[in-house]
């Protein structure tokens, strides 16, 4: 059982390493992409200092100003819009490790959103982040009073 949970553990270190390498990737291909290719200036894209990849999509006053579309149809409007941008994404075959966030631009009215497309990390979270700490500070405490551990252990006969 203590060979199975080893296993267990070095293979979750590995998709956590598989994930960081993903990341590393994914980086660098946007900072290509951003610096050499034309068709990233040709769809309007920008990316930040994490890699996410945005734009800004502006809604045409016949849906803006259309009583017969529902805001709530807005988003599927702009998904229409953007599909360029994912054909290229896909292209650059990165479809499988980003997702899409829509958000309405408040000072737009509604009128223009603004597309994120971030990594998406699969095994590295903030929770393995924290858990990963307190399990090493358990290793430490552990290690710094194993004496006192191993007496109050056998103090009071479990040992």
């Amino acid at each position: 059982m203590k060979l199975l949970s080893r296993i267990f553990v070095f293979l979750r270190i590995l998709s956590i390493i598989k994930d960081l390498k993903l990341y590393s990737d994914f980086l660098s291909i946007t900072k290509k992409e951003s610096i050499d290719s034309p068709e990233w200036n040709k769809l309007k894209l920008r990316r930040d200092w994490f890699g996410r990849i945005f734009t800004v999509v502006n809604l045409p006053p016949e849906v803006t100003q259309s009583r017969d579309f529902p805001v709530e149809a807005r988003p599927a409007w702009v998904f229409e819009e953007i599909r360029p941008v994912n054909e290229y994404l896909t292209r650059l075959n990165l479809q499988e490790i980003i997702a899409p966030l829509l958000r309405p631009l408040p000072e737009a009215n509604g009128e223009s959103f603004l597309v994120i497309y971030y990594f998406v990390f699969r095994e590295f979270s903030w929770i393995w982040i924290f858990r990963f700490i307190l399990e090493i500070l358990g290793f430490i405490y552990i290690y710094l009073n194993w004496s006192e551990i191993v007496e109050l252990f056998s103090t009071y006969g479990l040992g």
